[in-house]
């Protein structure tokens, strides 16, 4: 029964389709086909690309688009030089966009000031992915769905007055929840959010000639989420909040998924979610770990359903510990998320923790770039053919080689 009512969805969707979408439904031409670089079946190896507090792209909010460029050319360069093949890269770090939108202004994190235009109305998405095509190197639409602001508690920052007079989180104030956290978020409970996060996808799939859709681990930021008036509108069915807050993020999830696949049965959606998704000690079904945030808990988040129920082609747990760390072992977790994954249609391509190289503060295991390789190996002995790394910085400074590590890897 529930795969009728799926095809039924996804049938509904397509009625609902506008006409000259840039993909073709009877078959794609020589043109459209060479532009394809990975399917659901093919390994990933991708790279993100962070574009909030500029830690990755671009490095400053005052950059000539020459200069732009020329930053969006070397992340294709250096992917390449590791022998990836793919780029996740963050086009809406919050209520904003690094490409040209009629939905979101252009981020304060591209332009000096949020909803400036850029030399030309230069496209840094359009821009890359023809850069990477030229190095067969697909892109990937990395979205935080929620997030409205960046602070934290001692430096919070719920002053929206730096948005833009047409950013569309003026024009719904009842849907913003300041948490105690210093930021803000649209609250997941209500529906106009769930509107809002999808019409930024489907603008996406239908502007530009993308790999597919990611989002990252910020769903609910953890169970004090201030959004009682919401659980009093909506949750009326719900047993507990935290049933309600967990079927909000699944509805994202499912309802994400089919709009994907409504613009394309090649076109990607994954989500890379916290990297535990219960310990063992909080549900039976859990991975024998006792560290690391509990997605399934903080963040309202249940991964583990996700790929049960098929709501995604590929999912990238952050498993940013190494081997042998006692309270979250990235071979214990290594081996939870591919019992889970290995009979269904889910492909598992774990988030490896770049950004620990050479951290002192860390242990000593990340000293040396042959952490990277030993879970490398260990995701291979497994049939693990895939995964993305965070901390493309290492990347672009080739720490100790680890460029040459990688691509002596990939090429074997």
């Amino acid at each position: 029964m529930k795969k009728f009512f799926f095809l039924f969805l996804v049938l509904v969707c397509l009625l609902f389709i506008p006409f000259g979408l840039p993909f073709s439904f009877g078959g794609e031409s020589e043109e459209e086909s060479s532009t394809r670089q990975l399917t659901a079946v093919e390994p990933l190896r991708a790279v993100w690309i962070a574009s909030v507090y500029n830690i990755d792209f671009p490095s400053s909010n005052t950059l000539s688009v020459d200069s732009l460029k020329a930053e969006l050319s070397a992340i294709v360069d250096n992917t390449a030089s590791i022998g990836a093949n793919a780029i996740f890269f963050q086009v809406r770090p919050t209520a904003d966009a690094l490409y040209q939108s009629d939905i979101f202004p252009l981020s304060r994190w591209l332009v000096a000031k949020e909803g400036q235009s850029l030399a030309a109305d230069f496209d840094p998405l359009a821009y890359l992915i023809d850069e990477a095509k030229k190095k067969g190197i697909s892109v990937h639409a990395w979205l935080n769905p929620y997030k409205v602001t960046r602070g934290s508690q001692a430096n919070p920052s719920f002053d929206l007055s730096y948005m833009a007079e047409d950013n569309p989180l003026r024009q719904y104030p009842e849907i913003l929840v300041y948490h105690s956290s210093g930021e803000v978020y649209m609250d997941p409970g209500e529906p106009q959010s769930l509107k809002l996060i999808l019409a930024a996808v489907e603008e996406l799939l239908q502007n530009y000639d993308l790999a597919g859709i990611h989002y990252d681990d910020y769903f609910y930021p953890d169970g004090d989420f201030e959004d009682e008036d919401s659980f009093k509108k909506y949750g009326q069915d719900f047993d507990s909040v935290e049933d309600w807050r967990r079927d909000n993020v699944n509805n994202l999830i499912e309802k994400t998924y089919q709009l994907v696949k409504a613009y394309g049965d090649d076109l990607l959606f994954g989500v890379s979610p916290a990297g535990v998704w219960a310990n063992q000690t909080s549900r039976p079904e859990g991975s024998a770990t006792w560290g690391g945030s509990e997605t399934y808990y903080t963040h309202y988040a249940d991964s583990r359903q996700w790929v049960l129920e098929g709501w995604l082609d590929y999912i990238t747990p952050q498993i940013y510990w190494n081997i042998g760390y006692a309270p979250a072992d990235y071979e214990i977790l290594i081996n939870w998320w591919h019992d889970l994954t290995k009979d269904t249609s889910v492909r598992l391509y774990p988030g490896i923790a770049l950004y620990k190289l050479g951290d002192n503060t860390q242990s000593d295991a990340w000293l040396e770039c042959e952490e990277i390789i030993r879970q490398l190996n260990l995701n291979r002995s497994l049939g693990i053919d895939g995964e993305c790394f965070y901390g493309y910085s290492k990347i672009r400074q080739n720490y100790n080689n680890i460029n040459d590590y990688l691509f002596n890897f990939y090429a074997n």
